[in-house]
Formats: C-alpha cells, structure tokens, sequence
C-alpha cells in the first residue's frame, strides 16, 4: 500500500492582471505556502479498473472527481489497460473553500500512482496531466513556498521558508460560487494594482518578519466577494475583534483565514469565534 499526504495551500498574495492571455485565462502573480491541514490517501493495485472510496457525501464520482480523473488520464497515458487502482480518501481540507483540496489530491494521486504502477513521469508527462486537472495542480506537483505566475503554470519554488503563523480558517455556510463566477464578476479596474505588495512580503518572509509579513497579505478577489457576500465582511470583522492581526480571503473565498503569530492568542481567539461561527477549524503555516 502507497500512503500519500495532501496538503492544502493558502495564497499569502494573490494578484490578478485584467488583460487576458491568449488562452483567455487572466494572468496572475501570487506566492503560495502549505498549511499543517491535509487529505490522506492510500493506494492498493487491484486489476483493470480504478475504485475510489471516501465517506465524503460532498465529492463527486466518476470524471468529476478529480482523483478519479488523474488516475484514468495517468493510466491512458502510460498505456496499460491491466493496471488498476483502489483510492481510499480521507477528506479533511474544506471543499470548495479556496485551499486547493481537489487539486492536492489530484497531485498526490500522481505522485502516488507513480510509486503504485512502478512510473516515473517526465516533467512534460506532468505538465500534461496538470494542464487537463486544473492550473493549482501545477504549484501541488511542487508544494512549499512557491510564487506563481502566467495563467498559474508557471511555478517557481522559493528558496526559503515561511515563519510559523497560527491561523483560524472560518467557511460560511452559503454556496460557493465557481472560480469562473468569480472572474466574470470582478471590477476589472480594481485589479492588479497593488503588486508591489508581493515584493514587500518575499523580503519579509527572507528576514522572518511576521509584522511585516501579516501587513503584507493581500487578495484581489477580496473587496469583490465582500461587496457580494456580506457575510465574509461580517466574519472578517469578528476575527479582528476577537484579536486576529491581520485577515485574508482563501483563494476566490468563500473562506475568510485569520492570521496570528502566537498560539495562546489564537486559542483565545477560536474561543470567542466558536461561540457564533461554527463551521470553524485551527491549522498553522508549515
């Protein structure tokens, strides 16, 4: 059996550039770490067909689950129609959340299958594979401190490491809307402007200066979905009243993120949040 972690991720800077690329995906400059929250998967070689079990009602099956795509896109290309596969997931990364769940798995699934089948993928073979999953799958396949950029494919792994920040992740109960909902609703002339941001804290994250750091989070999609989704707005001022340093919208949200630089405080914090959000979880950078 082949026993893979799923990490999600947690965008520290997310910026968008409101002039298309010729694949019309809008270009976007962002640096990612890893959160100590994760997917648990394990691999066990059956014949000719992929299984995946999960107790996870939310998922969908078949092509639409992305673990089951990676495992029928790998085998089609490697070319063995005898190979087969049972995925066991344990789901623990809010779906739909803006962490990258199903890109994680997606890309752990890779890694796992490589060991499984005994194939060892070329780079061109991954970015094959990434490009038919889903751009976040690109930054997975490297993990860590990555800044990304282009329409999300292009991925540069940072030579150093994020200090330890304790964070407060709260979803609201609402429906997500897709990523796709979400660019088709941005103020284009809001967007790509305060780049220098992503400068600011690659220096702060080299001199380990969590202030400078939380002072330089940022978020393109922010102001848009707190402008549609007045809940976000309402959880984002909890969190700074019950002590975060600073806040950030997940992704394309829903889910607002509160950052701390001390545990106790956190821990006083998830107290008082506790008490009216339920939907709530604790993790920190890693």
């Amino acid at each position: 059996m082949i026993i893979e972690k799923a990490s999600a991720k947690l965008n520290l800077n997310l910026h968008l550039l409101p002039k298309k690329l010729d694949n019309n995906f809008y270009p976007v400059r962002f640096i990612n770490c890893q959160i100590d929250l994760s997917d648990d998967l394990s691999f066990q070689k059956i014949k000719n067909k992929i299984v995946l079990i999960t107790d996870d009602k939310e998922l969908p099956l078949g092509m639409d689950n992305l673990i089951y795509k990676t495992a029928h896109l790998f085998k089609k290309l490697i070319g063995n129609n005898e190979l087969g596969v049972k995925i066991n997931l344990k789901k623990r990364i809010p779906i739909k959340a803006g962490f990258g769940g199903g890109s994680s798995d997606a890309a752990a699934t890779i890694k796992g299958l490589e060991k499984l089948w005994e194939k060892k993928l070329n780079d061109s073979q991954k970015k094959y594979l990434a490009s038919k999953l889903g751009k976040d799958v690109f930054y997975f396949l490297k993990e860590g401190l990555c800044q990304v950029s282009d329409d999300g494919s292009l991925v540069n792994k940072l030579a150093y490491k994020i200090p330890n920040l304790y964070l407060i992740i709260i979803i609201p109960k609402i429906k997500k809307p897709s990523t796709g909902w979400m660019y088709n609703n941005l103020n284009l002339k809001s967007i790509g402007r305060n780049l220098k941001k992503i400068n600011v804290l690659e220096k702060a994250i080299i001199k380990q200066d969590k202030e400078e750091i939380l002072s330089s989070l940022f978020n393109d999609f922010e102001d848009t979905v707190i402008k549609l989704f007045p809940i976000v707005k309402e959880i984002k001022n909890d969190m700074i009243k019950a002590g975060a340093i600073n806040t950030l919208l997940a992704g394309s949200g829903l889910s607002m993120t509160g950052f701390f630089t001390e545990k106790i405080k956190m821990s006083s914090a998830l107290k008082k949040l506790k008490t009216k959000h339920k939907n709530i979880i604790w993790t920190k950078t890693k």
